[in-house]
């Protein structure tokens, strides 16, 4: 066996870890009795509550999900004349500004805000995905939970 047939089992075996508690999670999700005079909210702090116990890794997985970076459309140095420019350029739902889709600059976590300020240049608010929580998840030590 060769160290990349090595590194494609370990990947799949995380890989397979990981869709088993999405689908646990989901299948709780879809199965749950409503307790008697309990609300929606009431239920859904119980399935998260059980997700939290049993699938913590799942969670903090979703929470630092990876956000895509794209310039400014007026930075982007596309020509406006050019073939599909209004398709692949558009308005951003976050300020209005315009952003350009024919580049992309990086990914970084939607949430660990980066104190320091020393992230990628184009979002150094930010910090590069993986953030240090899921490299920490990943990597399996303590600090991150372990990849169960």
């Amino acid at each position: 066996m060769t160290i990349a047939d090595d590194l494609n089992r370990i990947g799949n075996d995380q890989l397979k870890r990981r869709v088993r508690a999405a689908e646990a999670v989901a299948w709780q999700a879809l199965n749950i009795t409503p307790n008697p005079g309990e609300t929606a909210t009431e239920a859904l702090a119980r399935i998260r509550y059980s997700a939290e116990r049993n699938h913590p890794e799942l969670l903090i997985r979703l929470e630092h999900s990876r956000q895509e970076i794209l310039p400014l459309a007026d930075d982007c140095g596309c020509d406006p004349n050019s073939d599909g420019y209004g398709d692949d350029h558009c308005e951003s739902g976050q300020g209005g500004e315009y952003l350009c889709a024919r580049r992309h600059l990086g990914w970084v976590c939607g949430t660990c805000i980066n104190k320091d300020d020393d992230g990628p240049s184009w979002r150094p608010d930010r910090h590069e995905w993986p953030c240090p929580t899921v490299a920490a998840l990943d990597a399996g030590t303590p600090e991150g939970g372990g990849d169960r």
